[in-house]
């Protein structure tokens, strides 16, 4: 269908899973159109509830999730270089942290690539947008179609060779039916090549986003989709957001100027899109065959259309619309040839610097005569072919049915970088993604073409055709079957350090544990020496000798830190490097995020620790049991700052003797995510009223619902939160033991936040509790529920909304300070 329309569709929003993706499926699997989604952040600042990765790790994994979710509806993907800080309330303070006019650029650079006709945003500028990041995308929705048809607006874009493009619609999502008017979009279309609906397509697409809980049934039915007209072309009375445009494929001849050559492409669009539209219609179920003669005109159509709009002035768009037709039509052609291509290799990983052996396979199962095969790589990484052999079984002359297949050397530039995301190359300034070394063809794509790909250059029916493969690791697996995974470069050695943040209470033990781990990608053995580079005035670290070799590639090598005589408070860095025989240093690793439904992503990890000495003291406990949350790695910064903390699940909840514990954490999200949590409910409670604490930190929804408090407590929808992280905090009894013992907590406490304050703060709860704290976002209401604590029995019980999830990883003391506190609730002060 796509050789037969030209229907192009853009959808801004501000986060991943933001998009509508029912009305992206409808466009490009119902009406054959281009589809795409701009999301102004890759949603870095959300939670994770199927692994650890927080924050720009994070980002890559629903990146990735993004992607995933395109391969199914049929869309595409980009994003600006906004970096999600997390939740806003304010506009104002949204467009401060991810400035106008560089949210203005990344967009409209993306609808000059893309070429929409239609505009499509999710979200209003206005309040009942919500998150002030919503606002923003709905901001930078209207003024992007405002400038769309200015053509003295962002001239750095003329730049980079992306001419001015008008966009003709604009619409939104309907909000609480406040709209004036809608259209209705039949959504319970059935896509003839899957069986499905376009609901059910849609519905598979969401459920991508399995870090944010999104997974959906996929029911069965008729179903319809609400999209209201703001302005432009097709007015209050639009049925489809494409009315009034010409979605002609001839309409791509608009643009090109007036006279005989705008005439001549019209001519060969509009025969173009016949003979899709009639091959379409005449295809029948295993018959891809009879589609091979009528995609070879096409292709000729559209390659003599291309050859010409070459050499045109003022034709850019034309040009660039057909190229993108023209590469349809070879794909087309090739699955109705029955010709494929290959392009795979037994290395995952190449070393910087090596070369390493790939195969292309061509094989060609059908009728039409290929000739001229030629075989190059395209690396926008550098790497080159330098060699390529065909293998013995390829026959002399390669036609139809029958197989080439060459065996092909390639080189790695030692001066290349790593394989890591584009956007990770430089460090963030401030909450932007820093793209300016970046390629501008690469600028707003979810990551950087591969590094090398198979380019296949032959004849087919005496046509020319291109096609082009990634080049991929691929292993047989007993298990699972093929196993295919990208390739990457990777330095000759990696090092890293865990933990790469030290809380160090000053006046705990004087030493702490370093576990650096070195690794080796080389093919022969390397002897290397691992440096450590202190803050002055600390302990010199001696330097240690490391053999690696391809039987031993990883080492773990344990490091004594100690502290220096009266530590200052403060934060320290300390490097670590690893040199290599010829005295080359290397300061990263690249660890894989890998989820079995998203592309593995490595991610740039430098080998650094940041020391935060800190007044933190410690209540005397001998065992706290820990229930993990959602990406929740706080039992290991709690360990780190020396408590006794054991983490707990399955079995121990079921049948453990609760009483031997101090005190018991459950972590955020835990109730919706442990089932062995739930069932374990009552005990919990019971451990409480028999002199035990509990503390919960915050739970949704399902944790009231499911009356799993001791007293009654509710969340309210939207849930009560303080997302300025620098609020005004009020102690409403200031001489609690949570703030006073064994840390006597003050104004500085609350410094240094990040992100919020916190979150599913409760609203209302039973006299039993009695609120601690007071805050408020500004020019917003007082919320009590951050904090509650209630005596339950002989013991206590403690809910609390603050963001200890996101404090205690990058070091705030306050955080650490006040949890320890929470820790010795009803324990003697440290003063008796």
């Amino acid at each position: 269908m796509r050789l037969a329309t030209h229907q192009r569709l853009l959808m801004i929003a501000a986060h991943p899973d933001d998009e509508s993706t029912t009305l992206l499926t409808w466009v490009a699997r119902s009406l054959g159109g281009e589809a795409a989604y701009l999301s102004l952040s890759r949603g870095d600042g959300g939670q994770n509830l199927i692994g650890s990765e927080l924050g720009p790790d994070l980002g890559l994994l629903r990146s990735r999730e993004l992607e995933a979710a395109r391969r199914i509806d049929g869309a595409r993907q980009f994003f600006t270089r906004a970096y999600d800080f997390g939740y806003t309330r304010s506009l104002d303070e949204t467009l401060e942290r991810w400035p106008r006019e560089i949210l203005l650029e990344d967009a409209m650079r993306v609808v000059r690539r893309f070429k929409p006709q239609v505009l499509m945003a999710v979200f209003r500028p206005s309040a009942d947008a919500g998150h002030g990041q919503h606002r923003a995308s709905g901001w930078v929705a209207e003024e992007i179609f405002r400038l769309s048809d200015d053509p003295e607006a962002f001239p750095q874009l003329d730049a980079e060779g992306l001419a001015p493009w008008t966009i003709s619609s604009f619409y939104r999502r309907p909000q609480r039916d406040a709209e004036s008017g809608w259209m209705e979009l039949p959504l319970g279309i059935i896509e003839p090549f899957s069986g499905r609906s376009i609901l059910q397509i849609a519905l598979a697409s969401r459920s991508q986003h399995l870090c944010q809980d999104m997974g959906s049934v996929q029911p069965l039915g008729d179903a319809s989709g609400r999209l209201a007209w703001v302005a432009g072309v097709g007015g209050i009375n639009a049925t489809s957001p494409f009315d009034g445009v010409d979605t002609s494929l001839a309409a791509i001849a608009d643009m090109v100027p007036a006279g005989e050559l705008q005439r001549e492409t019209a001519i060969r669009l509009q025969r173009v899109a016949e003979i899709a539209t009639t091959t379409r219609k005449q295809l029948g179920a295993g018959q891809p065959g009879h589609a091979a003669e009528p995609l070879l005109e096409i292709v000729r159509l559209l390659q003599d259309l291309a050859e010409d709009l070459a050499v045109a002035p003022a034709a850019g768009h034309a040009r660039e619309l057909i190229a993108e037709k023209l590469e349809i039509a070879y794909e087309g052609l090739a699955n109705a040839a029955q010709v494929a291509a290959d392009a795979i290799t037994s290395r995952q990983t190449v070393v910087l610097g090596e070369s390493f052996e790939a195969r292309s396979i061509f094989w060609n199962a059908g009728e039409l005569p290929v000739e001229a095969l030629e075989v190059t790589v395209e690396s926008p990484a550098g790497w080159r072919l330098v060699d390529s052999r065909t293998a013995e079984a390829t026959r002399s002359r390669f036609s139809v049915q029958s197989t080439d297949e060459r065996q092909i050397t390639i080189a790695v530039p030692t001066a290349s970088e790593p394989t890591m995301p584009y956007f990770h190359e430089l460090p963030r300034v401030g909450d932007l993604y820093d793209w300016s070394e970046v390629r501008s063809e690469i600028r707003g794509e979810p990551f950087q073409p591969p590094p090398a790909s198979l380019r296949f250059d032959f004849t087919l029916g005496g046509v020319p055709i291109s096609l082009r493969r990634e080049l991929v690791y691929r292993v047989g697996d007993q298990a699972v079957g093929e196993v295919r995974r990208p390739i990457r470069a990777v330095p000759a050695l990696e090092v890293s350090v865990e933990p790469s943040l030290v809380v160090w209470p000053l006046d705990a033990a004087t030493e702490k544990t370093l576990e650096v781990q070195v690794a080796s990608n080389l093919d022969e053995p390397e002897t290397a020496r691992l440096e450590v580079v202190l803050p002055a005035g600390w302990p010199v670290l001696p330097p240690v000798e490391v053999e690696l070799s391809p039987a031993r590639r990883r080492r773990t090598v344990e490091l004594t830190l100690q502290a220096p005589p009266n530590m200052a408070p403060g934060r320290h860095f300390i490097e670590v490097a690893l040199i290599d025989s010829n005295g080359r240093r290397f300061l990263s690793a690249f660890p894989v995020i890998d989820y079995g439904h998203v592309r593995p992503t490595p991610r740039p990890q430098v080998a650094r620790v940041e020391v935060n000495a800190a007044d933190i003291r410690l209540p005397k406990l001998g065992r706290v049991g820990y229930i993990r949350g959602a990406s929740d790695r706080m039992p290991e910064h709690l360990r780190g700052i020396g408590l006794p903390v054991e983490v707990l699940a399955g079995t121990d909840l079921a049948d453990q003797d609760l009483s031997a514990y101090d005190a018991i954490v459950v972590g955020s999200r835990a109730y919706e995510i442990d089932p062995a949590l739930v069932a374990a409910s009552p005990r919990l409670l019971d451990y409480a009223r028999q002199g035990g604490l509990l503390i919960v930190q915050y739970q949704q929804y399902q944790f009231t619902r499911g009356g799993y408090a001791p007293y009654p407590l509710e969340i309210r929808r939207p849930h009560d939160r303080v997302t300025d992280e620098t609020a005004a905090v009020t102690l409403l009894e200031p001489q609690h033991p949570v703030f006073t013992n064994p840390n006597r907590l003050a104004t500085a406490d609350w410094e240094g936040w990040v992100q919020e304050r916190g979150l599913y703060f409760a609203g209302t709860w039973d006299d039993a509790y009695r609120p601690l704290l007071a805050m408020s976002d500004p020019g917003g209401d007082e919320k009590r529920g951050a904090l509650l604590v209630a005596e339950l029995g002989e013991g206590h019980y403690v809910y609390t909304g603050l963001a200890f999830f996101r404090q205690l990883p990058t070091g705030v003391t306050g955080a650490y300070r006040l949890f320890a506190n929470l820790l010795a609730l009803g324990k003697p002060s440290a003063e008796d």
